[in-house]
């Protein structure tokens, strides 16, 4: 997929400066480059991504700093019956994020994924769940990821993802950018409730998906490790 198609079409709608879409595209080679480097270091491919010109902001004030910000999310869809699993990266993340911001979220929604897909794979559901449902996310909550130093081989991509996570994502200077340049200057936002962190998934879908093979094999080997 694209991971600029919704950016081109705010462009086009007149929905979001020219000025900025040209921002967020010469930095996408730093996103291009984190992506890689979180395959590396795991060994796995990295889910379809993409960039979203609108900022999901939440109304609980408890997601990614003060401001709420959700500046990335994994967002499960169905398609044809089945289900993709996309990671959302904001424009105001890409935009005025630092490279090192930028490597530590997509490491830590690449723990949010890998945990997504063994939850589902394994039918590891959530007690309190319809019967006809599967799986709540809630993409802040750091018990929802694998642990970064199971998962990647790499010590100093993990150093880098517990000093930038140590609760929620801490940056105070990009959320000051984004707080002046972007929610200040009314670009594109939408107020994002507690319920749209609750991912409801038909287990019927899951049954007729068929998740990435690296990634299960990946979940097995952990399993094991985890047990010894």
């Amino acid at each position: 997929m694209d991971p600029l198609i919704l950016l081109d079409q705010a462009v086009a709608q007149e929905k979001l400066p020219r000025a900025m879409a040209k921002k967020v595209r010469l930095k996408m080679k730093v996103l291009q480059g984190a992506v890689q480097r979180v395959e590396r270091a795991s060994g796995l491919r990295y889910p379809p991504y993409y960039v979203d010109p609108v900022l999901p902001v939440s109304r609980s004030g408890t997601e990614y700093g003060q401001m709420g910000v959700l500046f990335a999310r994994v967002i499960p869809h169905t398609v044809t019956g089945q289900l993709v699993i996309l990671v959302q990266f904001t424009a105001a993340l890409v935009a005025y994020g630092t490279k090192g911001t930028i490597e530590a979220v997509a490491a830590h929604e690449f723990t949010h994924y890998v945990e997504l897909v063994r939850k589902l794979s394994t039918k590891d559901v959530v007690s309190d769940e319809m019967a006809t449902t599967l799986y709540e996310a809630s993409y802040a909550d750091a018990e929802r990821t694998v642990p970064p130093k199971l998962l990647f081989s790499e010590k100093s991509l993990v150093s880098l993802i517990s000093r930038k996570f140590k609760n929620d994502l801490s940056d105070p200077a990009l959320n000051k950018k984004v707080g002046d340049s972007w929610i200040g200057k009314t670009l594109p936002i939408r107020w994002v409730g507690p319920e749209e962190n609750r991912v409801k998934v038909p287990m019927g879908v899951v049954a007729g998906t068929k998740f990435d093979p690296g990634v299960l094999a990946k979940i097995a080997e952990l399993k094991e490790k985890t047990r010894s």
